[in-house]
């Protein structure tokens, strides 16, 4: 995903969506790499997760408020827009960021 994709990609798909802005030489970032993959796979049909490079896709960085690597943000379902971003704080564990999601898309899912 890049600068170039990215709206066509995420804000025109009405799927939720995880996205982690990383960039390559970060420490943080390489040790969420095993966490980020299991994630991809166990949500699997439930919630598309995907990495942006924000030393490449710098628009999307500055766009989005990235000061620090890794930012992870989650777009719901539906419309979207840069407003409707939410910000994620959580746990940077598989079945954390998990648990989080779903509670997210269940909620979600009501409207």
């Amino acid at each position: 995903m890049t600068d170039d994709n990215f709206d066509e990609l995420v804000l025109q798909d009405n799927s939720p969506w995880f996205i982690e802005f990383y960039a390559p030489w970060c420490g943080h970032c390489q040790r969420l790499a095993p966490e980020w993959a299991a994630l991809a796979t166990s949500l699997k049909g439930e919630v598309k997760v995907a990495k942006i490079d924000a030393t490449e896709s710098k628009q999307l960085g500055a766009r989005f408020g990235v000061q620090g690597y890794p930012t992870i943000k989650f777009f719901s379902s539906g419309p979207k827009d840069d407003s409707s971003v939410v910000d994620y704080d959580g746990p940077r564990s598989e079945s954390g960021m998990a648990d989080w999601l779903r509670e997210r898309t269940a909620s979600s899912a009501h409207f």
